[in-house]
């Protein structure tokens, strides 16, 4: 697969570490990035490019997702004594962290390459309306989804109206040009925005790529998920409906083969999933798994014994499964390890995005108890092989809210949830302890280059 000096560029001016390793460098002299978007040909190849730095290492290939979660109740982390990694353990990151820094770049990254397509794909003659108006709207996708989740990795995104939001980059002109961060609120308007831009071109991808590709419902659920953050609970609950509807194409695997979910490509429950093979792995297994004879400082990510306590207090819950604290090296213990990355041999664990369960829990939260999302909270503890819980049980809202909050942490653990639901529903510190950080803190090279215009996160 070509690249082209769109990323090359971006990441020489960052000047930071490269892009994922399935792309091919070419030679400056074959191909400039003006000359990709003369050809249909290179305009697709511009969008298998976009879809190849989602997968980068520190985006969806495995850093952002696995971080999240070592960082929250569910994770720890082991490496070989690294500082950066215990920091991230410890809940104690510096601006000047190797992890962090990864993220930024390559979410940015993708930014770029989805507004190179967005600048340049009306100006190709001879695209198929059908074809373009797909791959435009995955580019808005592509840059909603980077900008939400730099959003939740750097910003206050629980609080609309804090200052702190993210630099929002809508062009690759002046590529040098330190922007100042926008207000909460305004990133959420410009994702929003890109967002309906991307549903109003009415994507149509089908079978084999329902789930490899952006699909009009993999739009709708970002919305609803996007939706709940900002608390627009009426939107984010019709939203997830639309999804919920579809029963061709998303259906809840039953309890006995919910191992389907993560040993199968696209499946019924995946919305949006970034597919990657033995030729093009990604670093999920490596992070989380190593050789038999492993010692814990082999492993970068691991479950942490509070998520063993928590699953053992949730009775016929097959989930459990999908964490092991036996089956591992004792140095490790009383950590473990997620299962839901194995493949040890292929390594070519998907990154899963958007899944069907989560829109039912999204709808049961924005419902509330008072609107009958018990029903939809119920309807995924007994497909996951639990009891149904009681009106009883959860006499008042606050009851609710931590049905839901348990719900969704036996459901999407290590598929970067937890510590963005901590912080959005302002339980970091009853969690966690009072003196974390709910986000991360933004790069010291980006505070460097900036001189003064891009502020840092307060607490740090």
């Amino acid at each position: 697969m070509k690249i082209y000096k769109i990323a090359l560029l971006f990441l020489v001016l960052i000047s930071t570490i490269s892009c994922k390793k399935f792309l091919d460098i070419k030679s400056q002299s074959e191909q400039d990035e003006d000359e990709v978007f003369t050809t249909v040909d290179g305009l697709r190849n511009a969008r298998i490019g976009m879809y190849s730095s989602l997968q980068s290492r520190d985006y969806y290939g495995g850093v952002y997702p696995l971080l999240a979660e070592a960082y929250s109740d569910n994770g720890s982390t082991g490496g070989y004594d690294v500082s950066d990694l215990d920091s991230i353990k410890n809940r104690n990151v510096i601006p000047n962290n190797l992890y962090i820094k990864g993220i930024s770049v390559a979410i940015y990254h993708s930014i770029y390459t989805a507004n190179k397509i967005l600048e340049n794909a009306d100006k190709i003659a001879g695209v198929d309306e059908t074809e373009l108006k797909n791959i435009k709207g995955e580019a808005y996708f592509v840059r909603a989804l980077a900008e939400f989740d730099l959003l939740r990795m750097f910003g206050q995104h629980w609080d609309l109206t804090s200052p702190y939001g993210i630099s929002i980059k809508t062009t690759t002109a002046n590529p040098t040009q330190i922007i100042a961060r926008s207000s909460v609120q305004a990133t959420y308007n410009q994702i929003i925005d890109d967002l309906k831009q991307a549903e109003s071109l009415n994507i149509v991808n089908k079978e084999p790529f329902k789930c490899q590709y952006v699909s009009s419902y993999a739009i709708k659920a970002l919305l609803a998920r996007v939706y709940l953050y900002t608390k627009d609970f009426e939107k984010a609950s019709a939203y997830a409906s639309e999804v919920i509807a579809n029963s061709v194409d998303f259906v809840l695997l039953g309890s006995s083969n919910l191992d389907k979910i993560y040993t199968t490509k696209n499946t019924k429950e995946s919305i949006f999933e970034l597919k990657f093979t033995s030729q093009n792995q990604s670093f999920y297994n490596g992070f989380t798994y190593s050789r038999s004879d492993a010692l814990r400082s082999d492993v970068q990510f691991l479950a942490s014994e509070n998520l063993k306590t928590f699953f053992e207090s949730r009775t016929n819950d097959f989930r459990a499964n999908f964490v092991d604290y036996v089956d591992v090296d004792v140095s490790i213990q009383p950590d473990g390890r997620t299962q839901k990355y194995r493949g040890e041999e292929t390594r070519d664990n998907a990154a899963y995005i958007l899944r069907l369960a989560e829109m039912y829990l999204i709808r049961a939260e924005a419902l509330g108890l008072a609107g009958g999302g018990l029903t939809d909270l119920n309807l995924i503890r007994e497909n996951r092989g639990m009891a149904p819980i009681l009106i009883a049980d959860v006499p008042d809202n606050a009851a609710f809210a931590q049905a839901i909050a348990d719900e969704r942490r036996a459901e999407l653990n290590f598929e970067s949830s937890r510590l963005f639901d901590l912080a959005r529903t302002q339980t970091v510190e009853s969690v966690l302890g009072a003196s974390v950080n709910p986000i991360m803190p933004i790069p010291l090279n980006d505070i460097m280059l900036g001189n003064g215009i891009i502020k840092q996160n307060p607490g740090y």
